[in-house]
């Protein structure tokens, strides 16, 4: 099956998708540490939503990218 003009945009960025997602996972971890070093509960609490934030931005990333490889797959097949 041919892939569509949005298809064939979204697998170029592909490269860009995976480069961002290891970029916030490193940040998300990098937070861990703030998170030990955090001075009070307020602190530990704004530290947990940006994690939860990244962790939300991170999976849409690897939707994308699992859909984008999907593409790839049919493209290949067909």
């Amino acid at each position: 099956m041919p892939l569509t003009e949005e298809q064939r945009v979204e697998i170029e960025k592909k490269v860009d998708y995976i480069t961002q997602k290891e970029r916030l996972i490193v940040k998300r971890k990098a937070l861990l540490i703030d998170l030990e070093h955090a001075q009070d509960s307020v602190e530990e609490g704004l530290i947990l939503e940006k994690r939860e934030r990244l962790a939300t931005q991170i999976k849409t990333l690897a939707a994308n990218i699992r859909q984008i490889e999907a593409w790839e797959a049919e493209a290949t097949e067909g």
